[in-house]
């Protein structure tokens, strides 16, 4: 990256995006939530440390289960005013076993290197901007334009150069902010819409 463009203003990701009056602005207001992430990974726990709580929650949840189950076999000696909540408890066991299975398949167990907080929600705003104003899809990993656009933004946002063997790599960002259907990606999506509106 030639030195001049070492610390790119909104107005030129914008124009690395695309051709847009309304882009710059979008940009600039959505470089907080690149912020806030970073500012949030110093409080995460580690994977294997969330990763061991729920498989905990999982296990202890399930012997809570095989103790209503027999606790279940003898309501004549409970109180009958009271046991209606015995079919809730069995309800909760089953959603809490249901979100441990979730977060465990969310989280990953592989070890690999540890995230990069901010590159991600970096890149779901790059790729979002870009669909809206190009009016098509996502751009993918391997778009160098999109690669280069997601560098400019990181920069603008006050994040430290992205440098490799190879120079830049936004690709696995790239490809994990593809891959994200969550409420936060939906959330930029909308903010996205909402610029270009300009409501």
């Amino acid at each position: 990256m030639p030195l001049a463009d070492r610390e790119p203003s909104f107005s030129k990701v914008a124009r690395k995006i695309g051709e847009t009056d309304w882009l710059e602005k979008a940009l600039h207001g959505l470089a907080r939530t690149v912020a806030t992430d970073i500012n949030n990974a110093k409080f995460s726990a580690k994977r294997s440390e969330v990763r061991g709580d729920v498989k905990q929650l999982k296990a202890k949840t399930r012997k809570f289960e095989r103790a209503l189950d027999r606790v279940s076999k003898r309501w004549l000696d409970l109180p009958m005013d009271e046991i209606e909540c015995l079919p809730k408890a069995r309800k909760a066991t089953r959603d809490i076993i249901a979100l441990c299975d979730k977060t465990l398949l969310i989280i990953s167990g592989k070890a690999g290197p540890p995230k990069k907080p901010g590159r991600v929600v970096c890149a779901m705003i790059v790729i979002e901007a870009w669909a809206l104003a190009r009016r098509g899809k996502p751009p993918s990993q391997n778009n160098l334009d999109a690669q280069d656009a997601c560098e400019a933004y990181w920069q603008a946002c006050r994040g430290s150069p992205v440098e490799t063997d190879e120079g830049r790599d936004w690709r696995r960002s790239i490809g994990a902010a593809r891959n994200r259907k969550d409420e936060l990606r939906q959330w930029i999506r909308t903010e996205m819409g909402r610029y270009a509106r300009g409501t």
